[in-house]
């Protein structure tokens, strides 16, 4: 079966004839492994198409390495001179590096990765397309630069932000403006980056309850940019962003609901009050969304924590315009969303949440009720800290913009 060289055909002599074999098989592998790939079409299952990119990496680091003692063993042989010899040894570091990084961050997202692609892929003519423009915000936000001694570094994240929803401009006179997805453009201090789930909650408790192994908020798809003031009013849980029901070939349509009628009067700014945004559509400037399964999550704390105030009457208001959740999906693992409802509400969600809901995720396998209830109980108490903002994340310094979760 033919495939591409692994690599460069000016270093084919440089193989020994001990190893052609080797190379063969390996060789073979890979190109079976592309194949595979480059058949599954638009219409096949985004599983599918992950399993056979984990597989075509697979073989691509195998080729790599074997790569790598040909390369030594050329060097003892004289074949290559010691700086051609280094200088393929980096380049073939870099190549591991970057197929390492995204092979990992496959393995430990498999599921919420294919949630992605499914979400992106009305955008893309190919699944590949769609893979592409997933894949490369995880592994920027996974490998984005953190200054030492701070846990969070909130600038680059927002700039992450900014540039996924191209939310910030500079006008003619030299003011640079951002952009509010509810209000529109602002002068740049009045608008935040906010999370959606606030990266306090980032642990082994939320990755097990998305049904991974590592679940990474500093991704612009977790992010939302708002007025200050309605950035703070997210926080406090005086607002929800809820989806209208879908219209066939149609965007989803993306509410504001007050929760918080008491605010209703107050100003947000000059001629601007909380409940003239109250059922506001979200606007976007780019086809790019954030993914459901935060707003989702957002939204499901965000009942819990009112119901256990008491306050229940905006849920009307929501469902008067169709539903709940109008866009179900599989957002949250099953059998941790019921123990956490317990624990947070000390009763159990209306049935039509689990509709949103699965129970069996590839690669991030059941748990015992037991073990189930100890991740409720640490994913409570960081949900309540979150909410009482003792989760905040750091703020930088002399180089914040001043967002914050």
């Amino acid at each position: 079966m033919a495939s591409r060289p692994p690599i460069p055909e000016r270093y084919s002599s440089l193989v020994p004839p001990s190893s052609i074999k080797d190379m063969e098989r390996l060789s073979t592998r890979r190109a079976s492994a592309m194949t595979a790939r480059s058949q599954l079409s638009t219409t096949s299952s985004t599983h599918d198409f992950i399993d056979a990119k984990i597989e075509s990496i697979s073989a691509d680091l195998a080729v790599n390495d074997k790569f790598k003692d040909i390369f030594e063993s050329a060097k003892k042989r004289k074949a290559l001179a010691d700086e051609e010899y280094d200088d393929l040894v980096e380049e073939l570091e870099s190549e591991v590096n970057q197929k390492e990084r995204e092979l990992i961050t496959l393995k430990r997202q498999k599921k919420i990765i294919s949630d992605d692609i499914d979400e992106v892929l009305p955008q893309y003519s190919t699944i590949e397309g769609a893979y592409s423009s997933v894949m490369m915000a995880k592994i920027m936000s996974a490998s984005g630069k953190q200054r030492k001694g701070r846990k969070f570094d909130q600038t680059v994240y927002s700039k992450a932000v900014l540039s996924f929803y191209s939310a910030v401009r500079t006008t003619d006179n030299g003011y640079v403006e951002k952009y509010c997805h509810l209000t529109g453009w602002l002068p740049d201090k009045a608008v935040k980056c906010a999370h959606l789930v606030p990266k306090s909650l980032e642990s082994d408790e939320l990755a097990y309850l998305f049904g991974v192994r590592e679940a990474v908020l500093s991704e612009p798809r977790n992010g939302i940019t708002l007025h200050t003031v309605i950035e703070g009013g997210l926080d406090n849980g005086w607002i929800v962003l809820v989806p209208d029901k879908p219209k066939e070939g149609e965007e989803t349509v993306w509410r504001c609901v007050l929760l918080d009628r008491s605010i209703a009067s107050n100003m947000i700014s000059p001629g601007l009050k909380w409940r003239d945004i109250d059922g506001r559509a979200l606007k976007f400037l780019t086809p790019n969304r954030p993914a459901r399964r935060y707003l989702y999550l957002r939204y499901v704390f965000t009942f819990l924590h009112q119901q256990k105030l008491g306050n229940v009457d905006w849920l009307s208001r929501v469902e008067a315009r169709g539903c709940i959740w109008a866009t179900p999906g599989p957002y949250l693992r099953k059998s941790m969303l019921l123990t956490l409802a317990r624990r947070i509400s000390d009763q159990f969600l209306p049935e039509v949440f689990y509709d949103s809901t699965f129970t069996i995720a590839d690669g991030c396998p059941q748990r015992s009720p037991e073990d189930e209830e100890d991740l409720a109980m640490g994913f409570d108490h960081k949900l309540q800290d979150a909410l009482a903002g003792k989760g905040e994340d750091e703020e930088g310094s002399e180089d914040s913009d001043g967002d914050s979760d």
